[in-house]
Protein backbone atom coordinates (compact mmCIF):
# COMPACT_ATOMS: atom_id res chain seq x y z
CA UNK A 1 0.00 0.00 0.00
CA UNK A 2 3.23 2.64 0.37
CA UNK A 3 0.88 4.77 2.86
CA UNK A 4 1.50 5.86 6.37
CA UNK A 5 -1.89 4.75 8.06
CA UNK A 6 -3.43 6.62 11.30
CA UNK A 7 -4.77 4.93 14.02
CA UNK A 8 -7.79 6.76 14.17
CA UNK A 9 -11.19 7.47 16.33
CA UNK A 10 -13.99 9.13 14.74
CA UNK A 11 -15.86 11.86 16.34
CA UNK A 12 -19.27 11.76 14.72
CA UNK A 13 -22.14 13.97 14.82
CA UNK A 14 -24.24 17.15 14.41
CA UNK A 15 -22.92 20.68 14.77
CA UNK A 16 -23.48 21.75 18.20
CA UNK A 17 -23.18 18.08 19.48
CA UNK A 18 -20.21 18.92 21.87
CA UNK A 19 -17.64 17.15 19.43
CA UNK A 20 -15.17 19.81 20.35
CA UNK A 21 -15.62 20.00 23.31
CA UNK A 22 -14.89 15.81 24.38
CA UNK A 23 -12.52 16.07 21.26
CA UNK A 24 -9.95 18.42 23.02
CA UNK A 25 -10.42 16.29 26.82
CA UNK A 26 -10.17 13.07 25.27
CA UNK A 27 -6.73 14.58 23.33
CA UNK A 28 -5.41 15.33 27.28
CA UNK A 29 -4.70 12.11 27.54
CA UNK A 30 -1.20 10.05 27.23
CA UNK A 31 -1.70 7.77 23.38
CA UNK A 32 -4.42 10.33 21.68
CA UNK A 33 -4.13 13.17 19.45
CA UNK A 34 -7.25 15.88 19.12
CA UNK A 35 -7.07 17.20 15.77
CA UNK A 36 -9.99 19.06 14.29
CA UNK A 37 -10.75 19.72 10.45
CA UNK A 38 -12.17 23.20 11.42
CA UNK A 39 -8.97 24.77 13.13
CA UNK A 40 -6.75 23.58 10.03
CA UNK A 41 -8.71 25.36 7.50
CA UNK A 42 -9.40 28.22 9.71
CA UNK A 43 -5.36 28.73 10.11
CA UNK A 44 -4.69 28.02 6.33
CA UNK A 45 -2.59 31.29 4.86
CA UNK A 46 -4.06 33.41 2.58
CA UNK A 47 -0.76 33.44 1.43
CA UNK A 48 -0.53 30.15 0.75
CA UNK A 49 -1.39 28.12 -2.88
CA UNK A 50 -3.17 25.84 -0.76
CA UNK A 51 -4.83 28.61 0.94
CA UNK A 52 -5.85 30.05 -1.60
CA UNK A 53 -7.33 27.52 -3.52
CA UNK A 54 -9.25 26.88 -0.43
CA UNK A 55 -10.68 30.48 0.11
CA UNK A 56 -11.52 30.39 -4.40
CA UNK A 57 -14.09 27.78 -2.75
CA UNK A 58 -15.11 29.09 0.70
CA UNK A 59 -15.23 32.68 -0.13
CA UNK A 60 -17.78 32.68 -2.69
CA UNK A 61 -19.75 30.13 -0.43
CA UNK A 62 -19.31 27.18 -2.57
CA UNK A 63 -18.46 23.80 -1.08
CA UNK A 64 -14.79 22.72 -1.16
CA UNK A 65 -14.17 19.86 -3.30
CA UNK A 66 -13.50 16.71 -1.14
CA UNK A 67 -10.42 16.05 -3.11
CA UNK A 68 -9.10 19.25 -1.52
CA UNK A 69 -10.36 19.45 1.57
CA UNK A 70 -8.53 15.65 2.07
CA UNK A 71 -5.34 17.33 0.33
CA UNK A 72 -5.22 20.12 2.72
CA UNK A 73 -5.80 17.81 5.56
CA UNK A 74 -3.08 15.32 5.05
CA UNK A 75 -0.51 17.71 4.58
CA UNK A 76 -1.39 19.12 8.09
CA UNK A 77 -1.31 15.94 9.32
CA UNK A 78 2.26 14.82 7.95
CA UNK A 79 2.99 18.55 9.59
CA UNK A 80 2.31 16.92 12.79
CA UNK A 81 4.69 13.50 12.06
CA UNK A 82 7.12 15.86 10.89
CA UNK A 83 7.62 17.71 14.29
CA UNK A 84 7.03 14.17 16.25
CA UNK A 85 3.70 16.15 17.83
CA UNK A 86 1.75 12.86 16.18
CA UNK A 87 3.45 9.58 16.22
CA UNK A 88 1.91 7.08 13.68
CA UNK A 89 3.25 4.19 15.67
CA UNK A 90 2.13 4.92 19.48
CA UNK A 91 -0.71 7.61 19.43
CA UNK A 92 -4.19 7.49 18.07
CA UNK A 93 -5.62 10.04 16.13
CA UNK A 94 -8.93 11.44 17.37
CA UNK A 95 -10.50 13.21 14.14
CA UNK A 96 -12.94 15.28 14.64
CA UNK A 97 -14.68 16.78 11.32
CA UNK A 98 -13.12 14.40 8.88
CA UNK A 99 -14.36 12.39 6.91
CA UNK A 100 -17.43 14.06 6.46
CA UNK A 101 -18.98 12.91 3.37
CA UNK A 102 -18.98 9.03 1.82
CA UNK A 103 -16.64 10.61 -1.20
CA UNK A 104 -13.79 11.52 1.90
CA UNK A 105 -14.08 7.88 3.46
CA UNK A 106 -13.10 6.94 0.30
CA UNK A 107 -10.20 8.98 -0.11
CA UNK A 108 -8.74 8.23 3.45
CA UNK A 109 -9.36 4.24 2.86
CA UNK A 110 -5.19 4.14 2.50
CA UNK A 111 -4.56 6.81 5.44
CA UNK A 112 -6.92 5.39 8.12
CA UNK A 113 -7.45 2.37 10.46
CA UNK A 114 -11.07 3.51 11.84
CA UNK A 115 -11.34 1.64 15.29
CA UNK A 116 -13.81 3.05 16.61
CA UNK A 117 -16.61 5.55 15.15
CA UNK A 118 -18.09 7.45 18.25
CA UNK A 119 -21.54 8.72 16.93
CA UNK A 120 -22.59 12.00 19.73
CA UNK A 121 -26.58 11.92 19.49
CA UNK A 122 -29.05 14.30 20.41
CA UNK A 123 -32.91 15.26 19.68
CA UNK A 124 -33.35 18.14 17.30
CA UNK A 125 -35.27 20.22 19.20
CA UNK A 126 -32.30 20.12 21.84
CA UNK A 127 -29.83 20.42 19.61
CA UNK A 128 -31.36 23.91 18.58
CA UNK A 129 -31.75 24.69 21.58
CA UNK A 130 -27.97 24.40 22.37
CA UNK A 131 -26.66 26.36 19.62
CA UNK A 132 -29.12 29.06 20.18
CA UNK A 133 -27.43 29.15 23.73
CA UNK A 134 -23.92 29.11 22.35
CA UNK A 135 -24.43 31.35 19.91
CA UNK A 136 -25.17 34.26 22.23
CA UNK A 137 -22.35 33.11 24.58
CA UNK A 138 -19.67 32.77 21.86
CA UNK A 139 -21.44 35.72 19.95
CA UNK A 140 -21.75 33.96 16.81
CA UNK A 141 -24.48 35.61 14.68
CA UNK A 142 -25.35 32.61 12.01
CA UNK A 143 -26.62 30.72 14.90
CA UNK A 144 -28.87 32.87 16.19
CA UNK A 145 -31.06 32.76 13.43
CA UNK A 146 -33.45 29.33 13.59
CA UNK A 147 -33.47 29.15 10.05
CA UNK A 148 -30.19 28.82 9.66
CA UNK A 149 -29.45 25.98 12.65
CA UNK A 150 -31.72 23.99 10.56
CA UNK A 151 -30.03 24.14 7.42
CA UNK A 152 -26.73 23.56 9.19
CA UNK A 153 -28.62 20.32 10.34
CA UNK A 154 -30.54 19.02 7.03
CA UNK A 155 -27.04 19.44 5.56
CA UNK A 156 -25.65 17.13 7.70
CA UNK A 157 -27.98 14.83 7.60
CA UNK A 158 -28.06 14.49 4.07
CA UNK A 159 -24.19 15.20 3.44
CA UNK A 160 -22.66 13.73 6.81
CA UNK A 161 -25.11 11.28 8.19
CA UNK A 162 -24.45 8.43 5.39
CA UNK A 163 -21.16 8.44 6.10
CA UNK A 164 -22.06 5.99 9.09
CA UNK A 165 -23.14 2.82 6.35
CA UNK A 166 -19.58 3.09 5.47
CA UNK A 167 -18.04 1.66 8.62
CA UNK A 168 -19.61 -1.81 10.07
CA UNK A 169 -21.48 -1.61 12.54
CA UNK A 170 -19.62 -3.15 15.41
CA UNK A 171 -17.16 0.03 15.11
CA UNK A 172 -20.04 1.93 15.58
CA UNK A 173 -20.20 3.37 19.39
CA UNK A 174 -23.89 5.27 19.86
CA UNK A 175 -23.12 8.03 22.74
CA UNK A 176 -26.10 10.09 24.17
CA UNK A 177 -25.21 13.89 23.73
CA UNK A 178 -27.88 14.83 25.96
CA UNK A 179 -26.12 14.50 29.17
CA UNK A 180 -23.81 16.36 31.25
CA UNK A 181 -20.28 16.60 29.44
CA UNK A 182 -19.09 14.59 32.21
CA UNK A 183 -21.13 11.50 31.78
CA UNK A 184 -20.59 12.02 27.53
CA UNK A 185 -17.28 12.27 28.47
CA UNK A 186 -17.43 9.14 30.96
CA UNK A 187 -18.78 6.90 27.69
CA UNK A 188 -16.50 8.28 25.09
CA UNK A 189 -13.81 6.97 27.80
CA UNK A 190 -15.21 3.86 28.59
CA UNK A 191 -15.93 3.21 24.61
CA UNK A 192 -11.79 3.47 23.90
CA UNK A 193 -10.55 1.90 26.85
CA UNK A 194 -8.11 -0.84 25.01
CA UNK A 195 -7.57 0.95 22.10
CA UNK A 196 -4.17 1.79 22.71
CA UNK A 197 -1.23 -0.25 22.73
CA UNK A 198 1.35 1.70 25.22
CA UNK A 199 0.15 3.56 27.95
CA UNK A 200 2.53 5.97 29.99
Amino acid sequence: MGETQYQAILLFGPPGCGKGTQGAVLGKFPNFVHVASGDIFRGLSPQSAIGREFKSYSSKGLLVPDELTVRVWLRHMQGLVNLEQFIPEYHVLISDGIPRTTSQVDLLRDHLNVLRVLSLEIEETRLIERLKGRAIKENRLDDTDENVIRKRIAVYRESTEPVLKKYPPDRIIRINADQHPLLVARDIFTACVGLTATVV
